[in-house]
């Protein structure tokens, strides 16, 4: 009899993999551009994964899992596989960095025992980045591009301001469910992650935002713990 948590690792890597098909029928059959299909699959899978707390009794299930798709997505970007993903005209390591990112937070939030260093990274990760990474996509060419002593970051005011409004309010939500309270130090804390995050996420370049971004947010909140 297999355990619960070999089960769930074979159904997340099948729930995982099915997010992967759908982005590359969205891509070579109704043509949808990679940009899109991108992050539908990097903000889908980044949402299924939070609920890795409600069933895994160890991490080491989810960090196995992390390598075996670290590999895959590597293999795929090497060989120019997976169109949905890589067929983006900007050098990015983006889809290699979020398994990485994933398992690399969770594990640190199961070794620490709080959940909330996974949960509002990821959800910082899955909404504000991918909805900031649109935003800019959208109206890059109506919107002013964020330019520093003649250094285009290539993002704009839009898409940072998309980022940083939306971690605060994840921030102050998550924060608040798990704290009961909003207290001075829980609306600080949400602040600066919220802001950190953003500001990472303004200077990240060829897709290192999907591991700086939780990251970030997970030092500030190690912080304030």
């Amino acid at each position: 009899m297999i355990s619960q948590d070999l089960f769930f690792t074979i159904l997340y890597t099948f729930a995982f993999s099915i997010i992967l098909a759908t982005g590359e029928l969205l891509h070579h059959i109704l043509k949808v551009k990679a940009e899109y299909t991108r992050k539908f699959s990097h903000s889908t899978a980044t949402l299924v994964s939070l609920t890795f707390p409600l069933v895994y009794k160890s991490y080491e299930y989810v960090l196995v899992m992390g390598v075996i798709f670290f590999l895959v997505l590597l293999v795929a970007k090497h060989k120019d596989l997976l169109k949905s993903i890589n067929d983006v005209s900007r050098k990015t390591h983006g889809s290699v960095l979020l398994p990485v990112a994933i398992s690399g937070a969770f594990v640190t939030a199961y070794l620490l025992n709080d959940n909330k260093l996974f949960i509002i990274p990821m959800l910082i990760l899955g909404i504000s980045d991918s909805l900031a990474g649109i935003a800019g996509t959208l109206f890059r060419k109506k919107i002013r591009q964020i330019i520093i002593y003649g250094w285009n970051l290539k993002k704009t005011y839009l898409g940072s301001g998309v980022f940083f409004l939306t971690a605060l309010a994840i921030c102050l939500l998550t924060l608040h469910y798990f704290t009961g309270v909003l207290s001075t130090r829980t609306i600080v804390a949400a602040f600066a992650v919220a802001l950190g995050a953003a500001l990472v996420e303004t200077f990240s370049s060829r897709g290192l935002d999907n591991f700086t971004v939780p990251l970030t947010a997970l030092i500030i909140l190690l912080f304030f713990l």
